[in-house]
């Protein structure tokens, strides 16, 4: 069966979410088929345990015995993502796995984030599973995930889909469910010559195809090695064939060669209801508009996709920043970005600014001299207040990502709630709008903060007009990503969690009040914020809920603020005391 445009009617006539919301097993019922489905797949349904689990004396209720190996393993993996990538149960921020609401702030099992050694973070406490799912099935191929769709319809149990785990917006983790962990589809491969299949044969692209369990940095050492760029993820362990490309798939390359969605050509996915699908443009051609910025965990699981590549190509690294003690010469700083943005993009420059300093590569300069000339004014103003200036040449992506980004990888292991607002290229070309960006940062600055700003819009690159993708439309008049990250503390109570909400709130309306007409990028956005459907995915998100009817209509699949998430789902789930929080 094709998913088509034609087909778009017959999502009107289903009944979404019948067959799941009818089905009411008992917890011992629902456990019982638990055991049915691990007899059918071999025994490879296991039990889910937390990633501290063998630090506590207790879980659950119940008295264990503490493993001191495993757990000083775990304390001193405690902030690895590489590490983290490889449990199950794990997720690289502890967001996902507490539930929240408890207003005893008793449902989790995590360590102190700050010191993992420390024993009040487990001496005396219960362990307990939170938000995390309660089994996990670690999925080799199509069938498994067919079973487990085929046991979810009949039971009525959850479903959640899990590579790695890099999430900040809840969408991966589920209290109660089956998850499905793709970690280990670890297949790579380069095709040349490769022609989506359905497609007339002289439509051939260069793509590497990568299995949904393949990180970032895996896929750019295997590119390296077939002399190849593909773009992926800032962060070593997210995923390429997940939610970051089915989110949108921004990279600090994106400037030159687009969003992830406008470079991956085709996927194989299992729809739920349980057919094994090849989408691409030229069958399956909604599903496949839907899986290219409608969200991850949304419309069935992607076992692999495959890529567009770009050959090895030199490029121009530029590392500079100033002290940042001086509150005056950072205003000053932040000041000058805003106001060179826009001639930054112009010559192919992305990258991070973290505060006071930033870290850009442009593949489009391609000597010293060139890149100098072009980062004049923030050389000159580094120059100026006892900074630091580091231009270079790097013979390939693989070394910048190396050098510069691996070597300064953000510890994961807390509870960090990323709050971030894409920023229109009008913005920075009106002098009264770029104005109150500039007073903005300076008030994030003046209140002890460091403006986290990635510099991932493809601003240069045009999408394909006759092949267009769900992601929000706003990503092509975009510059700059402005992020505001939270955190709650580990120990934190269901109060003090509620007043650092109400401040992500407050924050997202002051993001909305300087950058008119910018949006979210659901994978890094306010998990809270109202108004999220037109947010996130703006015009599309209609037209996205209607393919979720077609390929989804019992409802199996479902995450925090995905397409076809309601409010009553909020209520009900580990984070429904937050959804109404109001500004501070």
């Amino acid at each position: 069966m094709q998913i088509s445009c034609s087909l778009l009617l017959y999502g009107l006539l289903v009944s979404y979410k019948t067959v799941s919301a009818a089905v009411l097993l008992s917890h011992s019922e629902l456990t019982d088929s638990i055991d049915t489905l691990n007899d059918t797949l071999g025994g490879r349904v296991h039990d889910a345990e937390p990633f501290a689990l063998a630090c506590f004396t207790s879980f659950e209720g119940a008295t264990r015995l503490r493993n001191e190996s495993l757990c000083a393993e775990r304390q001193e993996n405690y902030h690895s993502p590489i590490y983290r990538s490889s449990v199950p149960a794990a997720y690289m921020y502890e967001q996902s796995t507490i539930c929240a609401s408890d207003p005893l702030s008793q449902e989790q099992c995590v360590l102190n984030t700050a010191d993992p050694l420390d024993p009040g973070g487990w001496d005396g406490v219960d362990c307990r599973l939170g938000n995390l799912p309660s089994w996990w099935l670690e999925v080799r191929e199509a069938e498994d995930v067919v079973e487990a769709f085929d046991w979810a319809r009949k039971t009525g149990g959850k479903l959640s889909i899990k590579n790695s785990g890099h999430s900040f917006v809840l969408d991966s983790s589920m209290k109660g469910s089956l998850l499905l962990w793709t970690r280990n589809l670890r297949q790579v491969r380069h095709e040349p010559d490769f022609v989506p299949e359905g497609c007339p044969d002289e439509q051939a692209f260069d793509v590497i195809t990568t299995g949904a369990g393949v990180s970032s940095a895996e896929a750019y050492e295997f590119a390296d090695t077939v002399g190849r760029t593909i773009l992926g993820g800032y962060s070593p362990t997210v995923g390429i064939s997940g939610g970051w490309v089915q989110g949108a798939g921004h990279s600090v390359l994106s400037n030159v060669y687009g969003l992830g969605v406008d470079r991956v050509i085709q996927f194989t996915v299992v729809t739920p209801d349980g057919t094994t699908r090849v989408a691409n443009r030229c069958q399956n051609t909604e599903l496949f508009w839907a899986l290219r910025g409608g969200g991850g965990g949304t419309f069935g699981v992607v076992l692999e996709s495959s890529h567009v590549v770009e050959p090895v190509v030199p490029m121009a690294v530029a590392d500079i920043g100033i002290p940042p003690d001086d509150k005056e010469a950072y205003g000053g700083w932040m000041d000058l970005l805003v106001d060179t943005a826009v001639a930054l993009a112009e010559d192919g420059w992305g990258g991070h600014i973290y505060g006071n300093s930033l870290a850009h590569v442009s593949p489009l300069m391609t000597t010293v001299e060139d890149a100098e000339a072009s980062l004049s004014k923030l050389i000159a103003f580094a120059d100026a207040h006892g900074g630091h200036v580091n231009i270079t040449i790097a013979p390939n992506w693989l070394s910048f990502f190396t050098d510069h980004v691996l070597a300064d990888s953000v510890a994961v292991g807390n509870l960090r709630l990323i709050n971030t607002r894409l920023v229109p290229v009008a913005i920075f070309t009106n002098d009264t709008l770029r104005t109150g960006l500039k007073g903005f940062l300076r008030e994030i600055i003046g209140q002890g903060g460091s403006p986290y700003i990635p510099v991932d819009s493809p601003y240069l690159f045009r999408p394909d007009a006759l092949n267009p993708s769900a992601v929000h439309p706003g990503w092509y008049d975009s510059l700059w990503i402005v992020g505001q990250p939270s955190i709650w503390e580990w120990n934190s109570t269901l109060e003090e969690r509620v007043d650092v909400v109400r401040q992500m709130q407050a924050n997202t309306e002051r993001q909305r009040e300087v950058t008119p007409g910018g949006f979210s990028y659901m994978n890094e956005a306010n998990p809270f914020m109202s108004e999220w459907e037109e947010v996130m995915f703006g015009e599309n998100y209609e037209r996205l809920l209607e393919v979720k009817r077609i390929v989804d209509p019992d409802g199996l699949l479902s995450c925090w603020r995905c397409v076809g998430w309601t409010d009553e789902e909020a209520q009900t789930s580990c984070y429904g005391a937050f959804n109404d929080a109001q500004t501070a």
